[in-house]
């Protein structure tokens, strides 16, 4: 557990506003988001000391700061840029494809990627570290200083803008994190290939411990090498699907909070499950609306009616119990 007065999760990342076009031509400008705040309001429920470390521009509006607020998250970890907010435009096409224009220049996204000089010392007790999807510096940064200067658990959220041309310097800090977890399309353009369960042990056989392949639509694949068990969960019934932006970074906001107090599978049913509240509205309003103990009762609901049953190997599948 992290020390006294500090948080035991520490979610580093980016804020932003977004602008969301839907495949009918809907549009729902200035949505808050940005991969920080979705993984630190996903992971409150099951770890309400978590906090996150994001820098600001200049115009962030009232609207966000407010939410940051409300939320009674830190501004601690919030330090000034003189630049603007990263502000983006998601459209949506007919098949759930997503397309992104950043209006910044492309040089306030590595500005507004958080460094190892703006980590708070009060959240250096930290047990887990998530560095998300940011400026790849940035991550090159943070995660050799976090495995030299504190004893947490570091996982990693690769952004896949960056991985052309730079798969040498990202299998560096893959094999210096403890947890990896890679979208589908970020783990073809690392390997080449779209076989999950290879690639969750290839990444692991380069030095994390637990990699979570996240698979929108198709749930996840987990790979614990502790114990050579692979895991595969659908996504968390019953939830609409308004807005898929912010989904992979709940689901490793909660997981990584989750993994404090249940094994790694069962955190990954808490990933899925805060991001079955992400996935129902636009941005992080959802997250910032819904009270925690509506997410934990979803979330226990549903693992008490599903079980892990073997499927061939060290393979186990989640289905409804009694199935």
């Amino acid at each position: 557990m992290a020390e006294t007065g500090g948080p035991a999760l520490i979610c580093l990342g980016n804020l932003t506003m977004d602008d969301v076009v839907l495949p009918t031509g809907e549009k729902r400008p200035g949505c808050i988001g940005g991969d920080a705040l979705y993984a630190v309001l996903a992971a409150r429920p099951w770890d309400p000391t978590a906090e996150m470390v994001a820098p600001v521009g200049r115009d962030l509006p009232q609207s966000v700061s407010g939410g940051i607020r409300d939320a009674n998250l830190s501004v601690a970890g919030l330090p000034a840029r003189d630049c603007p907010t990263l502000h983006n435009q998601v459209v949506y096409d007919d098949t759930g494809g997503r397309h992104w224009t950043l209006y910044n220049a492309p040089e306030d996204f590595d500005t507004l990627s958080p460094r190892s000089g703006d980590v708070p010392e009060a959240f250096l007790g930290a047990d887990r570290v998530l560095i998300s999807a940011m400026a790849l510096p940035a991550q090159e940064d943070l995660v050799p200083f976090f495995k030299r200067q504190t004893a947490a658990r570091v996982a990693l959220d690769p952004q896949e803008d960056y991985i052309a041309g730079n798969v040498p310097r990202l299998a560096a800090l893959i094999s210096a994190v403890d947890i990896f977890l890679p979208s589908e399309d970020e783990v073809t353009k690392l390997t080449g290939c779209r076989d999950w369960s290879r690639a969750a042990r290839q990444f692991a056989g380069m030095g994390p411990r637990i990699v979570v392949i996240k698979r929108g639509g198709a749930g996840a694949l987990l790979y614990d090498a502790a114990r050579d068990m692979e895991f595969h969960l659908p996504p968390c019934p019953g939830a609409p699907v308004v807005d898929t932006t912010g989904a992979g970074d709940s689901f490793c906001g909660a997981f990584m909070a989750a993994l404090v107090t249940h094994p790694p599978e069962i955190a990954a049913l808490a990933g899925a499950t805060a991001a079955s509240f992400t996935v129902a509205g636009y941005g992080a309003a959802p997250l910032l609306e819904t009270p925690p103990e509506s997410v934990r009762a979803r979330f226990a609901a549903w693992r008490d009616g599903m079980v892990y049953t073997p499927e061939g190997g060290r393979r186990m599948v989640l289905r409804e119990r009694g199935a």
